[in-house]
Parts: structure tokens; sequence; C-alpha cells
């Protein structure tokens, strides 16, 4: 689930012969409809911006276990350093300062592990595919060199897999030097079956090979889903998918989770930096003010098929559709 994350994804190695089996095609492939699987953030004529593979995971169990931890031993090691403060005088003198130290140590531990990848960091890592100038660009921070860019034709993209779990598939790109990888990064959401990962594929693919009009033949397909700002709302829709109870029974039993996963995530984009592409690659991507594949951005995820019963009958059918393959 956090694959790529913990532990970063390995450089420097040979590419895995499954990697080469499983290479995702350049061109259409019979029986992979289009679908953009809740992974797109921005869409126009010149660039997509796509979200990152993380995205979905931040504040979720791991980050609430964590963050539990994580306070428990602040507020443990507060409280003996406030009855060190009041000089207990049952207590011999250096017990206090040393329980101290060990809490602060312990508290430490989980937040460089782990939680600094959640808290201050940032709300999200798009990744933006520009279709005019064929490159493709991977933020990471913002500031100098915090953005890796490659052309779209150089890098060697293939069917990702997890490591906990091993079921999960994602969309995987790969920078070489022959046959070894220099850098790796990966697009969109985590899927338990390959058949959503291609369907997301086959939109990127069609955007950067076909054009903005051949990724959406219905106009009600037209438009973003997915909602990256930090308001308690998504971070509410978000917590809701995530654990994805259908029956009102699973909703009762995952409620404190979705409850407590709403919360941290909410903190934790409380405490993000939004992020910024240098003003050089801002240059290369400027819309034009007539541009007519401008999409629609919500608010919250899930606005427009909320407000329009068509849009969201059509939905049910693309999702019904998908779920039959």
């Amino acid at each position: 689930m956090y694959t790529g994350l913990i532990p970063r994804f390995p450089r420097n190695r040979e590419l895995t012969e499954l990697e080469h089996t499983e290479a995702l095609s350049r061109t259409r492939q019979p029986g992979v409809d289009v679908n953009e699987r809740s992974g797109l953030i921005s869409f126009n004529s010149t660039y997509i911006d796509w979200i990152d593979r993380q995205f979905s995971t931040r504040g979720m169990l791991k980050t609430v276990m964590a963050t539990i931890i994580w306070f428990f031993f602040l507020l443990l090691t507060g409280f003996f350093v406030v009855n060190w403060m009041l000089q207990d005088p049952e207590v011999v003198w250096w017990f206090w300062p040393c329980v101290a130290f060990v809490g602060l140590l312990a508290s430490i531990f989980p937040y460089w592990f782990f939680l600094r990848y959640e808290f201050f960091a940032y709300t999200h890592y798009p990744i933006r595919l520009n279709r005019k100038t064929r490159m493709v660009h991977v933020f990471r921070r913002n500031g100098k060199n915090g953005v890796l860019s490659i052309p779209w034709d150089e890098i060697f993209f293939h069917l990702g897999h997890g490591t906990d779990p091993v079921t999960l598939r994602d969309i995987r790109g790969e920078i070489l030097d022959g046959d070894i990888v220099k850098d790796t990064f990966a697009l969109g959401h985590f899927f338990e079956r390959p058949q959503p990962v291609l369907e997301m594929w086959e939109f990127i693919r069609r955007y950067m090979e076909e054009g903005p009009e051949a990724v959406a033949e219905n106009p009600l397909d037209r438009y973003v889903s997915l909602s990256v700002t930090g308001s308690f709302k998504n971070c509410m829709i978000m917590s809701r998918i995530f654990y994805g109870a259908d029956s009102p029974f699973a909703q009762a039993i995952s409620l404190p989770l979705v409850a407590l996963s709403t919360v941290t995530r909410w903190l934790i984009f409380k405490t993000c930096k939004v992020p910024v592409f240098p003003r050089e690659i801002e240059a290369e991507c400027v819309v034009e003010a007539n541009d007519p594949n401008v999409w629609p951005i919500p608010e919250s995820s899930g606005q427009f098929a909320a407000e329009n019963p068509a849009i969201m009958q059509r939905a049910v059918k693309r999702s019904k559709k998908a779920a039959s393959r």
C-alpha cells in the first residue's frame, strides 16, 4: 500500500524480466476502455495533471496508529517533564530527565520513520504530462531541482506490483540507462486487479498519443472527479472510499476508523504546502484562453456526479461495465 514511500523505489538496479513482460503498450489494446479512475487533477489541450500513488493513503490506518503513538509519547514526556519541574521529593532528581529523554527519543522514531512523509510535507505530488512538449514532470518538492522532467518517449511504463500487499497494481514509470533503472515514479491510484490500471493508462496514452478529444467521446465524461483540496469534506469522502464499506453493517463497523482517518487526514493537509511547479515549466504549460478542452474541477470529490443525475447514471453504467470485465 505504501510501495515507493517506505521504502523508496530502489535505484541503480536492473529492470526485471517481469517488468519487461508487463510493459504498457503505446497503442490501443482490444478490450481496454478508457477511464481516468479519479486519477485526473486537471485537463486541457496542453497538459494533464495526474495524482500520485500515495494520495489516497494519506491519514489512513497506519498514519492513525503512528500518530496516536507519537502523541502518546509526547504527552507522556510532557507529563514527566512537568513532574520533574515540580521536583517530586519522593523521586531521585535524575530520574525524570532520563525518562523525558527516553520519551522524546521514542516520539521521534514514529515521526522520522513514517510521519515525516505525511505531516509538514505537500498536499499531493502531481505528475504533469505536457502533450505539446511531450514532457513528463514529476513533482517532488518546491524549489530548485524539485521536479524530475523526462521526455515522454524515453520513459519505460509497465504494470507495477505492490509490496504490502503484493496484490496491488499501479502504473510505474522507469527512467532507464540501458537496462539499469536510474529513477522510478508511480502514477495514479493503485488497484487490486490490473483492469482499472489498464483503463487509467489508456486515458493517459490516448491523451499523449492521440489528443484530448480521444479520451472522452461522451460529453458526460468530460469533467475532473477528484478534488485535491484539504477540506474536511474531502478528507471524509476519501476516508469512506478507502475503507470501502458498502453494507450498513460494514459502514457501522468502519465508522470509528473513518472518523479517525478523516481527522488525521485533515490535520495532515493543514500542515502541508501546496505543490508549485517552477516558472519555466509553467511557461511551457500556458493554456490558451479559448481552449475548448478545459474540464471543470470540483470543489469536492464527486461533486459533479452528485449534482447532475445524468453524470451519476453514466458513472454507474461505466462502473458496472468495468466490474463485469
